[in-house]
């Protein structure tokens, strides 16, 4: 019983440490990400906007 119950607080230490290190690794890329997905929906929005005018204009 004593074993079991070390491998399960063992496991759940390794547990918090992996949930540790993934969020300072998500937290180094945030901005980095921010700014990617920004500038993609951006040049999405552009797009999408000249094919609405191109439409509109020609007759749907």
């Amino acid at each position: 019983m004593a074993e079991a119950f070390k491998r399960a607080c063992i496991a759940i230490l390794l547990g918090v440490i992996a949930i540790y290190f993934a969020v300072s690794l998500i937290q180094s890329m945030w901005p980095t990400l921010v700014v990617i997905l920004g500038v993609i929906g951006l040049i999405a929005l552009v797009i999408g906007g000249i094919v609405i005018y191109r439409r509109m204009r020609a007759g749907w």
